[in-house]
């Protein structure tokens, strides 16, 4: 576990905001009014959470929560041995792993992710048992790779952080060989909190907060159904996968995700770094309590298949 307080110290020398020494408790809502003053600190697009091995630990304990619901998703969807795979914004290559599993030494997985850190660390990550694998630094909106060369399109907690999703919908319709499968995965953040209400709440107050200063959309699960229809797919299929959690690590999610993003929510002028230790602070002790709840976001899992060109005539309805 990442110390809060070295943390704090850490990122300090980055980012100068706020006063460190308002000891205004956080809470919802966190702060009663942003100022216009920090409203536009943070890059609009910008990641906000941490990359690399920075972001391993985090992202392993992710997949752990969401990971047998993207295998079970991916399984309705129809991969099968010997396809051929991308998996756009891959971070560390949890899922490029796991799509190196399914689709077996015939088949192909290429993780893509425009952050150099993050393909750094998932070559470091990746076991040697599958060189069936493989990672591209590139944008998902973007990616350079041949037209049509994919038999399945995969992207999980992608399209949130993009000011502009239906670009990378675009792309990855792009790379699909006709009647191929899209397998989107996104989260609405704002679906996050806890039962009983405790701070854990916070995560979703402070993302919901920070979301139109970076112009993005941290519920954009919502709307995932419609972006992929509006995308030229057809006939998606939609389910939906929201863990809970009452003890363990992974009941930490919420609260490493906070610590991750906190010089973006301090650099918006959302929180100071004193705020942001007592909220991790006390968000480490509620997870640690187990009368209280971890409610994960909302995942929305939509698949679909790309038409065929020749005919225009939709194929049989996916599985």
């Amino acid at each position: 576990m990442v110390d809060a307080l070295q943390f704090v110290r850490r990122e300090r020398a980055e980012f100068a905001a706020g006063d460190s020494s308002d000891s205004r408790v956080a809470h919802r809502p966190l702060i009663e009014k942003t100022s216009e003053k920090h409203s536009t600190k943070s890059g609009r697009g910008k990641y906000c959470l941490a990359t690399g091995a920075a972001a391993a630990h985090r992202l392993r304990i992710l997949h752990r929560i969401y990971g047998p619901g993207a295998r079970s998703v991916l399984t309705k969807a129809g991969i099968q041995p010997g396809m051929r795979v991308a998996d756009l914004g891959c971070g560390v290559g949890t899922v490029t792993t796991m799509l190196a599993e399914l689709v077996g030494p015939e088949g192909k997985a290429v993780g893509i992710d425009a952050s150099r850190a993050q393909i750094e660390q998932a070559r470091e990550l990746l076991p040697g048992s599958f060189p069936q694998a493989s990672f591209i630094e590139a944008s998902a909106i973007d990616t350079g790779l041949a037209s049509e060369s994919f038999d399945l399109v995969y992207c999980r907690f992608l399209l949130l952080h993009l000011t502009e999703p239906e670009l990378a919908l675009r792309e990855m319709h792009r790379l699909l060989k006709p009647n191929g499968i899209l397998v989107c995965e996104d989260g609405d953040l704002s679906s996050a909190g806890s039962e009983p209400p405790s701070i854990l709440d916070c995560f979703a107050d402070l993302f919901g907060r920070l979301a139109p200063i970076k112009g993005v959309d941290y519920a954009l699960a919502r709307r995932l159904y419609h972006l992929v229809l509006r995308a030229n797919f057809r006939r998606p299929e939609i389910s939906f996968n929201q863990p809970v959690f009452c003890r363990g690590e992974n009941k930490r999610l919420l609260e490493l995700s906070v610590l991750e993003a906190g010089p973006a929510f301090v650099e918006a002028g959302l929180l100071t770094f004193a705020e942001l230790y007592r909220v991790v602070g006390e968000m480490q002790r509620v997870a640690e309590d187990e009368t209280v709840l971890a409610v994960m976001p909302r995942m929305s899992q939509v698949w679909a298949r790309k038409s065929v060109k020749k005919t225009g005539e939709l194929l049989p309805r996916v599985a």
